[in-house]
């Protein structure tokens, strides 16, 4: 394996720059193609992690944008289901206000239909009896 190297070897030989560099102070080339295609690699690892980051951050920002919308949108709700809740509220409460005094004018109006209809039949007890009453007159008139 010639082209596998450790830092040891290349700070051995004398590397002006970096270990990813390409020259060392003799003048020889470290890198081969395949150093080359790994510091690219490396360097593209590098952007795709930082684009990834980014990303991250314009899907965090995005995400708090939904959850302000949607907590928005909740106290909307609630503030509305609060007002049907009072509106609901007072409406049973004059309903059943409505609702009681509706019902006691029917036990008033029931009350008036049993003694009317006590009274019909006693008015009617009184016709029978002055009917009956008038036919005797009349018969006894008549003899």
């Amino acid at each position: 394996m010639p082209n596998v190297h450790t830092l040891r070897d290349i700070e051995n030989r004398g590397v002006v720059e970096g270990p990813l560099s390409k020259h060392t102070s003799s003048g020889n080339r470290l890198g081969s193609i395949r150093e080359s295609e790994l510091e690219k690699a490396l360097r593209g690892n590098i952007k795709t992690a930082s684009d990834i980051a980014n990303d991250y951050k314009d899907l965090q920002d995005i995400y708090l944008e939904r959850v302000k919308d949607f907590n928005r949108i909740c106290s909307g709700f609630n503030n509305k289901f609060s007002r049907l809740n009072t509106a609901n509220t007072e409406l049973k409460a004059k309903y059943s206000a409505e609702i009681k005094l509706l019902k006691s004018n029917i036990k008033i109006l029931k009350r008036k239909a049993t003694l009317a209809q006590k009274a019909s039949s006693a008015d009617k007890v009184q016709i029978l009896s002055l009917r009956l009453k008038y036919v005797n007159w009349k018969v006894s008139w008549r003899t």
